[in-house]
């Protein structure tokens, strides 16, 4: 595990530089985008001293590095049963498939995305579990039929098979990852408190 600055910018300067705390997991080339309590991001406006300032804002996100590298060493300490890995599980599904009221209409069902996709992720710590529902839901790759019904012409139509695509609009990808931290940091305080 690496610890990396995500510098987020638009190329034609109608956004902020954005700066994110991230962990990059050398077994999957995955980054999972860590957003910590304390600092979500630094953004710096494409005006003034914009230099100095994501300088400045790189130390302040490299601040954060160590409560970030923190995270694999306690979050590989906790053990997840079947029904917190469903409950991980359901919440990524909602989050990746969900509309804006949070109904899903594919499906994908929420236990394909606790589908390891290397032998070394056959594990039910947190840590293992949170990567490999990320990649799920980043990279795709699942595949579900879709059930059966009548068309407008009330003809019957057997069910097409649907496959998820790879997440590859950066923001949609930041937010996600985001979104799945949040999600690991609430179950692994949860977890901590219950035991």
């Amino acid at each position: 595990m690496v610890c990396e600055i995500i510098l987020r910018n638009a190329n034609d300067g109608t956004s902020a530089y954005e700066l994110m705390t991230g962990l990059f997991r050398i077994r999957c080339l995955n980054s999972l985008v860590a957003r910590i309590a304390t600092i979500d991001s630094i953004k710096v406006r494409h005006s003034g001293d914009a230099l100095e300032k994501v300088i400045d804002g790189t130390y302040r996100v490299l601040g954060q590095a160590e409560a970030v590298l923190a995270a694999p060493r306690d979050w590989s300490r906790i053990a997840l049963d079947c029904d917190a890995r469903a409950a991980l599980a359901a919440s990524a599904h909602a989050l990746r498939f969900g509309d804006s009221q949070g109904k899903v209409a594919t499906p994908i069902k929420p236990e394909q995305l606790l589908t390891p996709r290397r032998a070394e992720d056959r594990a039910d710590d947190l840590w293992t579990v949170m990567n490999v529902v990320q990649e799920n839901v980043i990279r795709g790759g699942l595949s579900a039929r879709a059930p059966a019904a009548t068309d407008q012409h009330g003809r019957w139509r057997r069910g097409r098979v649907v496959t998820t695509r790879a997440v590859n609009n950066i923001d949609r990808d930041v937010k996600l990852n985001k979104a799945l931290w949040v999600l690991g940091e609430r179950m692994a305080s949860s977890l901590r408190l219950a035991a």
